[in-house]
Order: structure tokens, then sequence, then C-alpha cells
């Protein structure tokens, strides 16, 4: 008994010592392949362009450069260089400022006896009914302008310096265009408001021609601006520029309201021999000023500065309470 458990045990020595010594064929498949230089490069490579990565790609790039073409250039620095930098070479130019493109069309103040007019009269022409004009007077100075007239026909000229320049107006007959202090003798002539106020002339010619305005600088020096009327032309500010009569003892009111605290012109004048006067009343109906010098088929006119936006009555009656007919003009002043 003894000598079979020594044999069996023996042989089962044998049999593990075999075990221990054999190898697998294969490999076991559960273990992982350790990764290789050649795979990372391979996981490390951009993915490739396919057609569908290729438009999409085509599209972002064209949406990005459009984008960037509405985006003003910005400085950049350039990259450092081994070379030394160099001075620019000297000039004998001076620096100058580039042209406002805008500079020529600043605008100005219209008010301003300085500002061009579109209807001024250019130099050397015609100033006709309806256009403005201006200038700068030195003490003692003089500037005219050339009017054509026609027979019974009155002009108006209304000129507005600017304080403390006190103007004198005067219309001679004929063209003496450049000549300030006329020789002749003057057809009409006014010199009546303060230093700053404005001053009116009416000419009535008894034939047609030219006829010179001149404006003098009674006392101190300084810009006004000039404007020319007639009772049929039309013009800035005119209001009411019509033919009317008046039945023997009768009256005419008309009513005009300001343009703010700029003039109020009135000029009437009778297409017959009656003997016209006007009256401007105010609100209040007290009479502010009245015109009657003209006599028996004489024109007449008056104005008001008021100090505000202000309505005012105007009214026509014949001297003698007669009848009358005549052209009636009234201007709010802009």
């Amino acid at each position: 008994m003894k000598r079979n458990a020594l044999l069996l045990t023996f042989a089962a020595f044998l049999l593990g010592l075999a075990g221990c010594d054999r190898s697998p064929a294969t490999p076991d498949a559960t273990l992982p392949l350790p990764p290789t230089a050649a795979a990372t490069e391979a996981l490390l490579l951009p993915t490739p362009i396919s057609d569908a990565t290729d438009a999409a790609t085509t599209v972002f790039a064209t949406a990005t450069a459009e984008a960037l073409a509405t985006v003003a250039p910005t400085a950049t620095n350039e990259p450092p260089t081994d070379e030394p930098p160099t001075d620019e070479p000297p000039t004998d130019e001076l620096a100058t400022a580039a042209p406002s493109p805008t500079a020529a069309q600043l605008p100005t103040d219209p008010a301003s006896p300085d500002a061009p007019s579109p209807t001024a009269a250019p130099s050397g022409e015609l100033f006709a009914p309806g256009q403005v004009g201006g200038a700068t007077l030195a003490a003692g100075g003089a500037t005219s302008y050339l009017v054509q007239g026609r027979r019974f026909s009155p002009v108006i000229l209304f000129v507005e310096p600017q304080n403390p320049l006190d103007v004198a107006l005067a219309a001679y007959s004929g063209d003496l265009s450049g000549q300030t202090t006329p020789a002749g003798v003057a057809l009409a002539s006014a010199d009546n408001a303060l230093a700053g106020r404005p001053e009116i002339l009416v000419l009535s010619p008894e034939s047609d021609g030219l006829f010179t305005f001149v404006i003098r600088a009674a006392s101190s020096e300084g810009n006004f601006t000039a404007h020319l009327f007639d009772l049929t032309t039309p013009a800035p500010g005119v209001v009411i520029q019509q033919a009317d009569t008046l039945a023997a003892g009768t009256e005419k009111v008309y009513s005009v309201t300001s343009r703010g605290a700029r003039p109020v012109i009135v000029v009437v004048d009778p297409t017959d021999e009656s003997d016209l006067a006007l009256d401007v009343m105010g609100a209040d109906n007290a009479l502010l000023t009245t015109a009657n010098y003209g006599g028996a088929g004489g024109a007449e006119t008056a104005y008001v500065l008021p100090l505000g936006t202000a309505t005012y009555s105007i009214k026509i009656r014949e001297a003698n309470g007669g009848a009358a007919a005549f052209q009636i003009l009234v201007i709010a002043m802009e």
C-alpha cells in the first residue's frame, strides 16, 4: 500500500512539471496591443478634407473674407529685423493741412447783410424789383445801383443799415454807374431815420429810362441790406399787391401781421389825380403813423418797426373825401 501511494505521488509531480513548461500557441485576444509611434502620429494628423468638408470650408472662407472686407484696416507692427532703421530724407516742403471738402459750403446767416442772396444783383447789372443787395460802407463812403424805371410807376428802395451806420438815399436820372457823388440834382432823396434805422425812398419817374440810386454813409460805417420793390412785381414778403377803388366819402381798411419784429411797409399810389392818405393803426386801433405828403396824384408810403409779431390795420382814404382809384402794396418783411 505504501509503495502504491508513493508511485501515485511521483506521477502527479511529473504531470505538474509538464504543465508549467507549456506556452500558448496564440496571444490572448483580450489583451490590447500597446500603442506604437505610427498609430500616435495618425491620431494627431488633421482630418482629410472630403467633398462635404471642402464645401463647408469654402463657404466659411468666403463669408470671412466678405466680413473682413468691411472692417477698416488697423495698423500692425512689422516683425523685427536685424537691419538698423533709416531716417527719411529731408524735404524743403512745409506740412499743410488737407483742404476740407465742405469749407466752401459753410452756410451764412440769411439775415446778415453780408450773406449772398439768390436774387442779389450782380455787379454792373440792373438792380431789379424783387432783388436784394448789400455792401459795407466806410465812413463817408457810398455805393450805387442802376435801376430801369417806367413812367409813373413808383420804384421803392428800402435800406436796412446795421447800427451804428446811418444811411442817406438819393435817386438820379440816367446811368451814373460808379458815381457815388453825382453832380446832378437828385430827383428824390431820403435822410430821415436815426442811425441803425431803415430808410425808404420812392421814385415815381416821369418818363421811361435808367435811374441811379445812391446809398451813402451819412455817419459812421457798417453794413446794409437794400431791397427794391415796385407795385406789380411779386417779391419775397409781399402780402398785398392789388388795384382798388374808393367811393366818395368812404375808406378802405386792410389787415397785415408782421413776421416777428421785421418791418411792415405800405405804399399806395393813386392812378388818378386823387389825394390819398394812409394811416397805420395798432391792435388797439391807436394811430401809429400817417402819411399824406404826396399831394394830388402823388404816392404815399409808411413803415412800422414792431417789437414782435403784431397785427396792424391799414386805412386808405381820400384826403378831401372824394372818390379815388389806386394801387396798394403791403410788405411784411421776411
